[in-house]
């Protein structure tokens, strides 16, 4: 009977845990950031359970934002470097718990994260930004778990749209190809429309533009550009549909 008691005032405990959370979104909504639908009470109660506080703090007071990092996040900043936050943006990182592995943030000399609006970067996500490189994220994006970004030029988000798990960007080879005696170039940039979906296990690579609303497969390795609401699928990846929508 002891036993059964015990569990009764735990469940009791977790639905009053759940009823004060929900009952401060209510009250203090209009101070939440703005997403594309109204903000996830589970996810704001696992951000409420693992936020580093005191690191959360001093990066928001540094760079001017709410840089809001889960505890075990990796962040190496380089010197010169910035995160850039428009009025009233989140930057979300390591929040949602489908691994436990932390993510990890590296940012080169004068680098720069420009964060528009509310971004996430999901656990065992990671990003690199190289000396004097910008990564633009625009609201709505969501960068799935295991993830990377590998930015040594330009790599723009869109907004209202992400990567899902296992996904690859990269706007550089890493080395320099010649071809028939021509050197081709180091970096070219990578854009991302607005709402633009990537499925699991992607790669996009160097010089890529994905048009608003384009779909990609998963497993798919984009070498060219993707027309706007456009499917692609395949390795390279081809357009098997000119007229798509997603709904999230």
């Amino acid at each position: 009977m002891g036993n059964h008691s015990g569990s009764g005032e735990g469940q009791d405990s977790d639905v009053t845990h759940r009823g004060i959370v929900s009952a401060m979104i209510e009250r203090y909504r209009h101070l939440l950031p703005a997403y594309r639908r109204p903000p996830d009470p589970a996810f704001v109660r696992t951000v409420l359970a693992t936020v580093s506080i005191v690191r959360s703090l001093v990066l928001s007071a540094r760079f001017g934002g709410w840089f809001l990092v889960a505890r075990g996040t990796r962040l190496k900043i380089g010197p010169g470097s910035k995160v850039t936050f428009t009025p009233g943006s989140f930057l979300f990182v390591g929040f949602r718990l489908h691994t436990p592995t932390p993510t990890a943030i590296h940012l080169g000399r004068r680098a720069t994260l420009s964060i528009e609006g509310t971004v996430e970067f999901n656990r065992g996500v990671r990003v690199f930004v190289h000396d004097d490189a910008v990564l633009e994220i625009h609201s709505g994006t969501r960068i799935g778990d295991y993830s990377t970004l590998t930015c040594w030029d330009h790599i723009t988000f869109g907004g209202n749209g992400g990567l899902s798990w296992y996904c690859n960007v990269m706007d550089t080879p890493l080395h320099v190809l010649v071809v028939d005696g021509v050197k081709k170039p180091l970096t070219a940039p990578v854009v991302f429309g607005s709402e633009v979906m990537v499925g699991s296990y992607v790669t996009v690579l160097a010089g890529v533009t994905l048009g608003d609303g384009a779909v990609v497969a998963a497993g798919s390795i984009v070498t060219k550009d993707v027309p706007p609401r456009s499917l692609v699928a395949g390795n390279p990846a081809r357009v098997l549909s000119s007229d798509v929508e997603w709904l999230p």
